[in-house]
């Protein structure tokens, strides 16, 4: 048996105050991934995504316990030994090099939820931090073994287009990851609030997560992030863009080895993702660039890539018939981005090219 368990707890807190009305008013690719994070199926329309989401929240089985996690004893027995109950930090840092002790953090109001997580502005020694609140109670081992690789990934980045991890704080059932807090939010709910700013602007969100993902693959070893998407851009004060949300990102050992496990949002996947036993590159964070790009073109005109099709017309489409945002309605920008922008979402992933390169052809609109 392994040494961590967790006790399940009656309720999806997620999804508690979920209605029809408010699920509807998500994107799909958010109903999508709060299916996939409940295991239900993400075959169908949006309305029955929604109906599955809700048939979860009102059959889910009570259990008559309050959930906090516990480290059971290792011989199997089936009672708590006081002696062994664990601190939450222990099981989230190698050190307490990281630590930031509860009572020095201030929590204020909401400004993000998704999943087991939620995020707040908050405050640390004076400073402004984002916190965010990840509700351990419904944690599986698979959800810790995710976290600690998530904060172990953040914990080695430095540079100004990644999010700046400052350190985790526990209670007695809450893990808070604390980074810096950026004003603006994510550049998905950023360009729905923003009027379409001037192709400088523009240019200078491309640039800056270009470099920020340039970072991340040129690292030894280098890490694919797998899941960039508007929403895990933030934008800061400053109007500077930064990469977010390490969950799913992977550290590739060799610079010639293919990573084969499946994840991510759809919309944003590479069609190399779409298989029984995926085999990929840090293309495919090249790949999810460009449909950044485009949105950040389109500045959410156009919504969010693929918006009308569930995941089997999402596959046939992208990955059988080749099909890509449309271009021609950007037909005021300069050829040659849209040529990059085309080059970085195909098929192939030897087509595409590198993010180094990337930042490259990018450059000569700064110059």
């Amino acid at each position: 048996m392994a040494p961590f368990q967790t006790i399940e707890h009656h309720t999806d807190i997620a999804l508690e105050h979920e209605t029809t009305h408010t699920l509807n008013e998500k994107p799909l690719a958010e109903v999508i991934t709060l299916c996939q994070e409940r295991g239900i199926s993400t075959e169908g329309d949006k309305p029955t995504l929604i109906q599955a989401l809700l048939d979860w929240k009102l059959f889910a089985r009570p259990v008559p316990a309050p959930s906090t996690p516990r480290l059971f004893s290792v011989d199997g027995s089936n009672g708590l030994k006081q002696d062994k109950i664990c601190s939450l930090s222990s099981l989230f840092l190698d050190s307490d090099a990281c630590e930031i002790r509860f009572e020095d953090l201030e929590i204020g109001r909401k400004v993000g939820s998704g999943g087991f997580k939620d995020c707040y502005a908050g405050k640390y020694k004076g400073q402004a931090v984002a916190v965010g609140e990840i509700r351990v109670v419904n944690f599986s081992e698979s959800d810790l073994k995710e976290t600690k690789h998530e904060i172990n990934v953040l914990k080695q980045l430095r540079h100004e287009n990644i999010i700046q991890f400052i350190g985790i704080s526990t209670n007695t059932k809450q893990l808070y990851i604390v980074t810096e807090f950026c004003d603006n939010g994510d550049l998905f709910d950023y360009m729905r609030k923003v009027p379409k700013p001037p192709f400088t602007q523009q240019i200078m969100f491309m640039h800056d997560i270009a470099l920020g993902i340039t970072y991340l693959h040129t690292r030894r070893p280098s890490i694919i992030h797998r899941d960039l998407k508007s929403m895990n851009i933030l934008i800061s004060e400053n109007l500077r863009a930064k990469i977010n949300d390490f969950g799913l990102a992977r550290i590739r050992p060799k610079a010639n080895a293919s990573m084969h496990t499946q994840c991510g949002t759809p919309n944003w996947q590479a069609p190399e993702f779409w298989t029984p036993n995926p085999s990929y590159t840090e293309k495919v964070d090249v790949y999810a660039a460009a449909l950044i790009f485009w949105e950040i073109l389109t500045w959410g005109e156009a919504g969010y890539p693929y918006q009308n099709f569930n995941e089997h017309q999402l596959y046939e489409a992208v990955r059988d018939r080749d099909i890509r945002p449309p271009i021609w309605e950007l037909k005021n920008y300069p050829t040659t981005l849209l040529t990059l922008i085309q080059e970085m979402w195909q098929k192939r992933p030897s087509a595409r090219p590198s993010m180094a390169q990337v930042v490259d052809s990018l450059v000569q609109y700064l110059s």
